[in-house]
């Protein structure tokens, strides 16, 4: 997702929580597998730290735990995405306003971390359907990723003014809020919106210690 925090194991686990974040909008929104409806691995996420590891990663050609085998793999993956995306644009150069089909190139682009190439996707799907609020976080989040802050903020806020419910956007929302523009206040609230609508996230005391250790004044549960 690191960040400006101690602790190498409290940075990774932050890591795991925004990677997590990321991918849970796209699963809403798609019946397709989780690299593609919603990237479980985000390249880097959100700060300076590594995002967590995909299950099975140590399996890469020529690494631990490697083979032929995995290498074939790959390569027939990376083969069915690209013919995936050359099929995708075929079918938007006939309905240039079909916008599932937008949301799912654009989703593909940010799995491969092309995320200029995601946001106009996105953007082009947002004229058409601009109450998805799916969409348009993991916009924000591409955003983020091109180093636009302010920009992801504004998408990530738009989101709320469709959805004020929708616990992924402020998840988001605080967590560039707190990491990218050092605003406790602005992360404090999102955060407790987080615990508000979704109080099962399991992740929650990491948010928590998140502000405590950039200096948030302590709640009366903290």
């Amino acid at each position: 997702m690191r960040f400006l925090v101690s602790g190498v194991l409290f940075g990774f686990l932050i890591g795991y929580i925004i990677a997590y974040a990321v991918h849970e909008p796209r699963v809403v929104q798609h019946a397709a597998p989780v690299p593609a409806a919603g990237n479980l691995g985000m390249s880097g996420g959100i700060g300076s730290l590594p995002a967590a590891p995909a299950a099975g990663g140590t399996g890469m050609p020529g690494g631990p735990g490697g083979d032929a085998s995995a290498g074939a793999g790959n390569e027939q993956m990376m083969a069915q995405v690209f013919e995936e995306i050359s099929a995708l644009k075929a079918a938007i150069e006939k309905n240039p306003k079909d916008a599932a089909v937008l949301i799912r190139l654009a989703n593909l682009y940010h799995d491969a971390a092309k995320y200029d190439q995601a946001v106009e996707y996105y953007g082009r799907a947002l004229q058409v359907r601009p109450a998805d609020v799916d969409a348009r976080t993991d916009m924000g989040i591409c955003l983020r990723e091109m180093g636009k802050s302010d920009e992801a903020i504004a998408q990530f806020r738009t989101s709320l003014t469709h959805d004020p419910k929708h616990w992924q956007t402020w998840l988001n929302l605080g967590v560039v809020s707190l990491f990218d523009r050092k605003d406790v206040a602005a992360a404090t609230q999102a955060f407790a919106k987080v615990e508000e609508i979704n109080p099962s996230f399991k992740d929650l005391p990491l948010l928590k210690e998140a502000l405590r250790k950039a200096g948030a004044p302590a709640g009366p549960d903290s």
